[in-house]
């Protein structure tokens, strides 16, 4: 079994960023993107895929959120990139990581005029490189309400694999919701990356 590269814990390789990957660029998220980061938690359908967003975040949200995100990316915890395509953030995608088993909690999102056009695939193909070859990680996993059928159909085109359902995991709205868990190992085959050798 080939072994990741191993960095020290809670390396998060920032020296590397941003990224291209495919014309899409992936970058740190800072507290200047309060305003983008907004925008893209208040485009259709975001709310229905995540579990913690109110239904119309404000700005204080968003202000709350990106603080934390940041101290998480301060203390090596958590990854966060902001795309951007055609000079726009389009979304963002990041991983809660835990050092001590070597893997990472997905989540992304993406504004609704981005969508149908493979910027979220480039996203997390970006993404999981870094993650796999540059920060050393082993496994990414990501948790999807049973009914996401963009994100189902985007995880299995990007090499996750389904490992079953987590019945009643998140309160929303006063009602327990199904997950299904996904999750790819730095050792599966990356298409993308072989198209490209």
């Amino acid at each position: 079994m080939i072994q990741p590269k191993c960095h020290v814990q809670g390396d998060l390789r920032l020296d590397v960023l941003p990224v291209v990957h495919d014309g899409v660029q992936l970058r740190i998220v800072t507290l200047d993107d309060v305003q983008d980061c907004l925008r893209l938690l208040r485009a259709p359908g975001v709310y229905e895929g995540l579990a913690s967003v109110p239904r119309s975040p404000e700005l204080e949200f968003a202000k709350i959120r990106i603080n934390q995100v940041c101290k998480n990316i301060a203390e090596g915890n958590a990854l966060q990139l902001i795309a951007e395509s055609g000079g726009e953030a389009v979304g963002t995608i990041g991983v809660w990581i835990n050092w001590k088993h070597r893997h990472g909690g997905l989540g992304y999102h993406l504004d609704a005029p981005a969508r149908g056009k493979g910027i979220a695939s480039r996203m997390l193909q970006g993404l999981l490189d870094h993650c796999f070859d540059q920060i050393g990680l082993h496994r990414i996993w990501a948790d999807t309400f049973v009914d996401n059928e963009p994100s189902r159909r985007l995880l299995e085109r990007n090499g996750f694999s389904f490992e079953g359902v987590k019945r009643q995991a998140y309160l929303k709205e006063d009602q327990y919701l199904d997950t299904d868990m996904w999750a790819m190992l730095a050792t599966a085959p990356r298409t993308w990356k072989e198209q490209t050798s």
